[in-house]
């Protein structure tokens, strides 16, 4: 498809929604974010079990180091709030 298709219907798309009432705007909505999480779902299917696992762990390392520096800043807090 090309940018210029893609501009007309994303156009056509953004009046026709505009025009219609508020409940059947929240119906499209809901379809569109079917259709989006349809998508991901698929993608996610589509890789092997090695790349699966290395986005496992990849993910749990940055929620180990997510958690390490949320606590750090914790500690700091209790300390600063212990002296007061």
């Amino acid at each position: 498809m090309t940018e210029k298709t893609i501009e007309i219907i994303q156009s056509q798309l953004l009046e026709i929604l505009s025009q219609l009432p508020l409940s059947s705007q929240e119906e499209v909505l809901d379809f569109t974010i079917s259709l989006y999480q349809k998508k991901l779902t698929q993608q996610w299917n589509a890789i092997s079990d090695e790349e699966a696992a290395m986005l496992k762990t990849e993910f749990a390392e940055e929620d180990l180091a997510f958690a390490q520096a949320a606590l750090a800043d914790y500690l700091l807090l209790l300390q600063n709030s212990q002296q007061q």
